[in-house]
């Protein structure tokens, strides 16, 4: 026969045991416990995207502080916009707002210069699109915007035209490498057409030939592969693509149709 102190500290230990399992599954914080509710409004606070954040707050400094103070920002060939605090006060007065925004397509222009081109679609309280080509720099390890253009999505029909496109490319290439930059310009580029690299704008065909008199050299020869190409509107196209030979960095160009003419450079950048 046991004797009874022996039988309480059994019955003690027993129940000592219980109450710790049942302190552990209250403890348990595995995710398979969670309620997923509780925790996503937290993890919605979370975003990778300051840009639209600073957009949709209507924060002055948080825009600015995206921007450098060299920052441009094409509207129309001419309406540009010049400085971080010009381009934040267009943002905090313009109408409609922006509500969200997607990346459409992203690479590394120019790992010395920390320079990446970017396609963005955003949209804005009355539900129009928006694609913009960004040009990203690299700032004491932050990326902040260089130059901008966005064109608001309006594609009624675009059947053969990246093939258009690629027939005025091909020209491109075939004059850039004929060594002869003025012709290249005057017959591929509009007449309001902007260069942009680390220099400041160069705008219009007489300037921009000038600019690409290294291209007259017999030595020079280029060719460009697109790796992306935008439709964005019938008469509007952003294409990023990778140059190979004398340059073998990343470009931009921005593509414009004018009515009753040829697909022509609207915008061209590489760094």
């Amino acid at each position: 026969m046991k004797s009874p102190n022996l039988s309480i500290l059994l019955i003690l230990f027993i129940f000592s045991g219980c109450l710790h399992k049942t302190t552990e599954k209250h403890n348990d914080t595995s995710k398979t416990d969670l309620n997923p509710s509780k925790i996503e409004p937290k993890e919605k606070l979370k975003t990778s995207n300051p840009w639209l954040e600073a957009m949709r707050n209507k924060n002055p400094d948080e825009i600015k502080d995206i921007y450098t103070e060299k920052s441009i920002k094409i509207i129309l060939a001419d309406s540009i916009i010049n400085g971080a605090t010009d381009i934040t006060d267009y943002y905090i007065n313009q109408s409609p707002e922006i509500t969200e925004s997607e990346s459409l397509f992203l690479t590394e222009a120019n790992k010395h210069e920390g320079i990446d081109y970017e396609l963005i679609s955003y949209k804005t309280n009355d539900l129009e699109e928006y694609v913009q080509l960004v040009i990203w720099r690299s700032n004491n390890g932050k990326k902040v915007r260089e130059f901008e253009y966005a064109v608001k999505r309006d594609i009624s029909n675009s059947d053969g035209y990246i093939d258009q496109i690629s027939q005025v490319r091909d020209l491109w290439m075939q004059f850039c490498n004929e060594h002869n930059a003025e012709n290249l310009v005057s017959k591929l580029y509009a007449s309001n057409a902007i260069y942009f690299n680390h220099k400041p704008l160069v705008i219009g065909t007489e300037a921009i030939s000038k600019e690409y008199q290294y291209m007259n050299s017999d030595a020079y020869s280029l060719t460009l592969e697109p790796l992306k190409v935008e439709m964005v509107t019938d008469n509007i196209a952003f294409e990023i693509g990778q140059c190979k030979g004398s340059y073998g960095g990343k470009y931009v160009i921005v593509w414009k149709k004018e009515p009753g003419s040829d697909w022509k450079v609207f915008i061209d950048s590489n760094f």
